[in-house]
């Protein structure tokens, strides 16, 4: 069965999912491999690294919804296989896409998510489910309220490849971190990207390969880069990750001829973009045995039989 039922048990059974800060949907938990330290993906667009990975980390459209909670897949308009991934030495998550898309949109134009085909990625280092979007209610000081704006967790329109000067000026546009007001977000030691392309991008059909890594913030201060607090990854957890994808795509073209773009949501709740209480549980799992990375390591060197057997007592 998907989603490794014994990593959920493992991890209830240490008290590490808290009821109260469970995220959507309810009852579903997906894995994050681990990559080790000597098998961290180079990203550059080459997905062929991620072929050691188990099938049954992969999450696809088939788990998703659309805004209204329907699932009616189109897959010759977009159809899309994900991984999760993360390593805990560089306190990194690791993504990788391969999307096929009708028309891949990025353009910079106005709309939806930027006018642009994205994912708009949010996480949740702590599982604490603290919005990232606030209001005026919650803080009427306007210095407070863009503090606060993206502070316990964070939100980004995640979009390929780079485009200067669209949507985003300030920072970078592929991980456009619209809620905050941070220029400094994006630097490569918090988290980088490779693109590829089979296809063009506003040009009809197209397949793309996106791979990226980035950090998640337990407490982010978009004025104090110094004393902003990095989430340490630690096996064995759960955090909060999930993301919308976007799609303007020819079959989302209205009987006037306007692109209206279709949302499809991990959690199916579409109110992800602004808390992360509808963030997705994601166990950060231990070293998969069942992965030849060459030298065994001490967690290799048991059967697979006895590692679960360990997490189910």
């Amino acid at each position: 069965m998907k989603k490794f039922a014994i990593f959920a048990t493992f991890a209830f059974a240490l008290g590490l999912a808290s009821m109260s800060s469970a995220h959507q949907p309810e009852g579903q938990l997906f894995t994050a491999f681990q990559w080790p330290d000597s098998h961290i993906p180079t990203l550059d667009g080459n997905l062929s690294e991620w072929d050691i990975v188990p099938e049954d980390y992969h999450i696809t459209m088939e788990d998703h919804w659309d805004a209204a909670g329907e699932r009616d897949y189109n897959f010759n308009s977009l159809n899309i296989k994900m991984i999760v991934a993360y390593n805990a030495s560089d306190d990194k998550i690791y993504f990788m896409s391969e999307r096929f898309d009708d028309y891949y949109d990025r353009n910079g134009a106005e709309g939806g998510a930027g006018g642009d085909d994205s994912w708009e990625m949010h996480h949740d280092g702590d599982h604490a489910g603290d919005d990232m979007w606030v209001s005026g209610e919650d803080y009427p000081d306007a210095d407070e309220r863009a503090l606060n704006m993206g502070r316990r967790a964070q939100t980004y329109h995640t979009r390929f490849p780079e485009l200067p000067g669209s949507t985003g000026e300030g920072g970078s546009t592929w991980a456009w971190f619209w809620v905050s007001q941070s220029t400094w977000h994006d630097k490569p030691e918090y988290m980088d990207y490779g693109f590829q392309i089979d296809g063009e991008i506003n040009n009809g059909e197209a397949t793309t390969y996106v791979e990226f890594n980035r950090v998640s913030w337990d407490d982010f201060l978009w004025n104090d880069e110094a004393n902003s607090v990095i989430h340490d990854l630690v096996e064995g957890e759960i955090m909060g990750y999930g993301w919308q994808i976007v799609d303007h795509g020819t079959e989302d073209l209205d009987s006037g001829g306007e692109n209206k773009p279709r949302s499809w949501y991990v959690s199916g709740a579409s109110d992800a973009w602004r808390t992360a209480a509808s963030a997705t549980d994601f166990l950060l799992a231990p070293i998969d045995p069942r992965v030849d990375f060459g030298a065994p390591t001490a967690v290799e060197e048991q059967s697979w039989g006895r590692i679960k057997e360990g997490f189910l007592q």
